[in-house]
């Protein structure tokens, strides 16, 4: 496997199984910097969420993971994390599509159409988070893919340009440095503010499922505090954790 050493804080890897286990276990056996990054040009076990497999075609796309060291993070703040780096992200890839929205809990879409995902992965000492790994993927320059993933997009299908990868990853970790600082200096306000602003079906009234299947109809309104969403039903307001609600293939 080629390595090639970058600076002090990124490692970039030719092909790695994924780069969250690759960093975790560099981060077991080193004492990291805080913000080390891993990027890869391709993963064969890449990973999402609810244990989807990320699909990604060699050296097309921006898969990387990141190292964030926490001095005092409660347990109960998890997802505040999760919306400044769903915030960092938005942030850039905005500039470049403007239709650019935040499915909750962390994945950005162009439209109706799916162009990056996130999966943290946090180390818990009692109450406080010690450590997070951070896994984005990107989708940059890939133009095809799989049929079973009707709902995929890239920069390059939407833009019709090919993007610098480095420099996209510069952009990104900058804004994800700037809006931790905002976890760290306890501004929980805006930080929920302008992720609810920017989420996805905000508003709109569409079919959605909960975890047993049933299909009802609702409109996203917002977050509570610990994470959940929350959706004007027929029968009142009702807020959903992970995985208790499917969102719709179209809007």
């Amino acid at each position: 496997m080629f390595i090639k050493i970058i600076t002090l804080k990124i490692v970039k890897l030719h092909t790695t199984q994924s780069t969250n286990d690759y960093l975790k276990d560099l981060f077991q056996h080193n004492e990291l910097e805080n913000l080390t990054v891993i990027t890869s040009q391709y993963q064969t076990q890449g990973r999402g969420q609810r244990g989807n497999y990320w699909h990604s075609e060699s050296g097309k796309n921006l898969l990387f993971s990141l190292l964030i060291k926490h001095k005092t993070l409660d347990t109960q703040r998890h997802f505040l994390l999760n919306q400044v780096i769903s915030l960092a992200l938005w942030d850039v890839l905005h500039r470049y599509v403007p239709q650019v929205k935040i499915k909750w809990p962390n994945d950005i879409m162009a439209d109706a159409h799916k162009i990056a995902g996130i999966l943290i992965e946090n180390t818990l000492s009692g109450s406080k988070i010690k450590h997070s790994i951070i896994g984005v993927g990107i989708n940059v320059n890939q133009v095809a893919f799989p049929k079973d993933l009707p709902q995929a997009t890239s920069l390059k299908k939407l833009l019709n340009t090919t993007i610098n990868l480095d420099k996209l990853l510069d952009e990104i970790v900058h804004s994800i440095r700037k809006n931790y600082q905002y976890l760290l200096e306890d501004k929980i306000g805006n930080i929920q503010k302008q992720y609810v602003k920017n989420l996805y079906l905000l508003q709109q009234t569409c079919l959605f499922k909960n975890r047993e299947g049933k299909s009802f109809t609702g409109k996203i309104t917002g977050i509570n505090t610990t994470g959940k969403i929350q959706l004007d039903t027929d029968t009142g307001t009702e807020e959903f954790d992970f995985k208790e609600l499917v969102f719709p293939d179209k809007p």
